[in-house]
């Protein structure tokens, strides 16, 4: 009976811990998007939101790996990888809060240039689809090991659609001749953002590294 009560409060914390992630990610998706067309009036408080998302979710974080080390008998995997598992996409949501100081420090009149703007929605958008495909990834490797890989392959490839797209708005941006702070900050943008991307992208990679570990899972 402890053994399963044991199993069911690392479920439903893990899932609660997604469900924290998910709501940073979609929130930053969401006023990126408005930044990005500069329909965003009030910065900081849109911002300052998923900050807030980070700390809640580093809380719900502490709580997981509480119970993670309470009863080791009680997971399908070694403890010590499922606590790196949680604690590698944790980083998910901190580096998604990076993202949110660095447009919080922004000059007030800074804007994206419009010729790339199409790009970077493009790049905003993979940002939400690696992040979202990642966490189901994560919940699928509980029951699915086969969905669970195929999954990171996509995340593969998302990331080198991303890889493309940060060149291609770089190779347009420095080709401008003025303003070179405006230019050194949507540099800083892009990277930001193409770093949440690649660290999804590494974290696949570590499951998919498990589920060779566990070939009979």
């Amino acid at each position: 009976m402890k053994l399963k009560k044991n199993k069911e409060d690392i479920s439903q914390i893990n899932i609660e811990f997604q469900e924290a992630i998910r709501t940073g990610a979609e929130k930053l998706f969401n006023y990126m998007s408005d930044f990005i067309e500069n329909r965003l009036e009030k910065v900081d408080d849109r911002f300052q939101e998923i900050i807030i998302c980070e700390k809640n979710c580093d809380r719900i974080k502490e709580k997981y790996i509480e119970v993670l080390f309470k009863d080791k008998r009680a997971l399908p995997f070694l403890i010590e990888d499922r606590y790196k598992m949680i604690t590698n996409v944790d980083k998910i949501l901190n580096k998604s809060e990076l993202v949110s100081r660095y447009i919080q420090v922004l000059p007030s009149k800074f804007e994206i240039y419009e010729d790339i703007r199409d790009e970077m929605n493009q790049l905003n958008k993979l940002y939400l689809e690696t992040v979202n495909q990642l966490l189901n990834c994560t919940l699928l490797m509980e029951t699915s090991f086969s969905g669970a890989f195929e999954i990171t392959f996509e995340i593969e490839k998302w990331k080198r659609q991303a890889y493309d797209l940060k060149f291609k708005i770089l190779d347009i941006i420095f080709q401008k001749k003025d303003e070179p702070l405006r230019i050194s900050l949507t540099w800083k943008i892009v990277t930001l953002m193409f770093d949440v991307i690649s660290w999804a992208e590494e974290i696949s990679d570590f499951l998919r590294g498990l589920i060779i570990k566990y070939p009979g899972k």
